[in-house]
């Protein structure tokens, strides 16, 4: 574990940023929804933005792949009770948090990459992308591979699938523009750099 994500300056941070992260999820789930709640058999699916991530990101660049994959974690716990658990669908609720965990992660990694860029604000967008693709490909896992094994095969479960993964990638080219602007803001990015430091 990171010396960031071990002392209590860096435990109160992932649990701030993952607060804030429930908070956005909140407010962008209930003020933007896509598909409402369509049922399927034992479960029901819906479709909305999930700004949450800005928070996961956010804390990547500061403190790095683990502190970045904890606030996914726990920044994922609205979505989980709004995607899986309502909905009566126990899978998808504890999986969620986990995809986005891999997202932390991924962007902790991806941004180490870019940390010495004097424009880092200009491949934030290409940046966000990429880091979700693990998060991607484990989306597809759950709903194409272990959903169908669990409540029996569902053809709609690929469309559905489909629109998730799309909606995701308009979600972080969004929030990449959003990274990007702050760290165009001269007292985020000296913030940043000299959060853990």
């Amino acid at each position: 574990m990171s010396p960031g994500a071990r002392s209590s300056k860096g435990v109160v941070f992932i649990a701030m940023m993952g607060a804030l992260g429930n908070v956005l999820s909140f407010i962008s789930i209930t003020v933007s929804p896509i598909v409402p709640s369509i049922p399927l058999g034992v479960m029901s699916f819906s479709l909305a933005i999930d700004l949450s991530h800005i928070t996961t990101f956010i804390a990547a660049l500061l403190g790095g792949s683990v502190v970045g994959g904890l606030t996914g974690l726990v920044g994922g716990l609205v979505a989980a009770y709004k995607f899986g658990f309502s909905q009566g669908n126990l899978l998808t609720g504890f999986a969620l948090p986990i995809g986005k965990a891999l997202t932390g992660i991924t962007a902790g990694l991806v941004v180490s990459v870019f940390r010495h860029l004097s424009k880092r604000e200009l491949v934030m967008v290409p940046a966000t992308v990429i880091s979700y693709l693990p998060e991607a490909l484990y989306t597809v896992f759950i709903f194409l591979v272990v959903l169908p094994m669990v409540y029996g095969s569902q053809v709609l479960l690929i469309v559905f699938t489909a629109q998730i993964i799309a909606k995701a990638f308009v979600e972080m080219v969004i929030m990449g523009l959003i990274l990007a602007a702050l760290l165009g803001n001269r007292g985020f990015a000296e913030y940043v750099e000299g959060f853990f430091s």
